[in-house]
């Protein structure tokens, strides 16, 4: 008569409910898409605020060609506020619609100026 190992019969018990409970966490997970702030105006960039589909998110000092990058759940509709204090205490303020449908990687670049561009890194 054959007998069973503990190990097989903790796994005959145990393994078919883990599956079953991993294979449904995967129908709760949403997408999310990237923000992307870098920093190439030459000055550090103080009071940094990104209000975004998601939520809102701030940084107290982003430096000079440092990058920070933020993960939001994909929102609608895609419009974004950046608000940052140049060194002097300067604010500046710009806001960016992307339309109807938010990309899964968008960039913020500051350049020289404090001039912002955007672009979308992945549709």
């Amino acid at each position: 008569m054959k007998t069973f190992s503990p190990f097989a019969l903790f796994c005959a018990v145990f393994c078919p409910s883990l599956l079953l409970l991993t294979s449904g966490a995967c129908n709760y997970t949403k997408s999310v898409m990237y923000i992307d702030i870098v920093n190439r105006s030459g000055h550090a960039l103080e009071n940094l605020e990104m209000k975004h589909p998601g939520g809102t998110f701030g940084l107290s000092m982003l430096h000079d060609q440092q990058t920070h990058q933020h993960m939001s759940p994909l929102g609608s509709p895609c419009k974004f506020t950046l608000a940052f204090d140049d060194q002097a205490g300067k604010h500046y303020v710009g806001d960016y619609d992307l339309g109807a449908k938010c990309p899964t990687e968008v960039v913020f670049e500051v350049g020289a100026g404090m001039r912002v561009s955007q672009r979308t890194e992945r549709p």
